[in-house]
């Protein structure tokens, strides 16, 4: 099939790549000459504008860091044409941002009355399971929808979900990743405390891998972490963008959120010391800069 795909960075590289190995053809649009160069090597066509890309194709792919870029790359804006503007009745668009429930909705509605299908469908498994094609997907839409384009995604995830209607897509992934980030907020300091009490930390994240306390958020910890590796594969920045939507989502719901509200403070203690562009690992350089004592291992 000849896809769309607008966002090629990081994550949207790699599986617009796995799409292209699965026998796909690729039009592609980013404003990343580089990013445009990288894929173009892998034999994606270029186009000069989001529009161009819906011109080309039935199925368009977005992956973009804010749900203002979303908006603004589907709707278009003065003098930057969406792909709104290039869809012909039928096109259906699948955005594997990390998105707002209620944009995400709103988006929906809008374009239903171009005859243009939206389908949410955030991605969880880092930029390691966008290159092997392992990430999770959680989707909100039509079944229909879900079912024209599940071939497509399991080319770049592993496991596929149809969680709810349009935005459901979008809850989990909120929920997700602030249970990711409370879980790399406490997994730090059960490092810490591991290392100032006398264990080794890399000897503690084995047995904690192999006990009640594993999660991915100790594996990136023993991976980056205890390396001292503050190098983003996901920014703090990001970070904070996914947490604020999902504490947004739990005013919305009147939902109390306690924890994901504490590890929303770390980050912006960890933004303020100017470490935004940096992983979001840097939760355990926080605390080590505090105690004054290094984790590693």
């Amino acid at each position: 099939m000849k896809i769309g795909f607008i966002g090629i960075g990081m994550m949207g590289g790699p599986m617009c790549r796995n799409l292209l190995k699965n026998g796909h053809q690729a039009v592609v649009y980013d404003i990343s000459e580089d990013a445009l160069a990288r894929i173009s090597g892998s034999g994606a066509q270029r186009a000069d504008s989001p529009k161009a890309v819906a011109e080309a194709v039935e199925v368009v792919f977005t992956s973009l860091p804010m749900p203002e870029d979303v908006e603004r790359v589907i709707m278009g804006g003065e003098g930057n044409p969406g792909i709104a503007q290039g869809a012909k009745a039928g096109l259906l668009i699948v955005d594997l941002s990390t998105n707002a429930p209620a944009v995400v909705r709103r988006l929906h509605q809008e374009l239903a009355e171009k005859e243009i299908a939206l389908i949410d469908a955030p991605v969880s498994g880092g930029v390691d399971g966008a290159e092997g094609a392992t990430l999770a997907i959680m989707c909100g839409g039509r079944q229909a929808d879900f079912d024209r384009v599940k071939p497509l995604l399991e080319c770049i995830g592993a496991n596929v979900f149809l969680v709810g209607d349009i935005g459901a897509g979008s809850i989990a992934k909120l929920c997700n990743n602030m249970t990711a980030f409370a879980n790399m907020a406490v997994a730090s300091e059960a490092l810490m405390l591991a290392t100032r009490a006398g264990l080794e930390p890399g000897k503690m994240v084995e047995v904690m891998q192999a006990a009640s306390g594993a999660s991915f958020s100790l594996t990136r910890l023993q991976r980056k972490g205890l390396k001292g590796d503050w190098n983003q594969e996901f920014t703090l920045d990001l970070s904070h963008k996914d947490l604020t939507l999902a504490l947004e989502l739990g005013r919305q719901s009147d939902t109390p959120l306690p924890f994901g509200a504490y590890t929303y403070t770390l980050m912006q203690q960890a933004r303020a010391k100017g470490w935004g562009g940096n992983d979001v690992v840097s939760l355990q350089r926080l605390l080590e800069e505090a105690l004054g004592t290094e984790v590693r291992g």
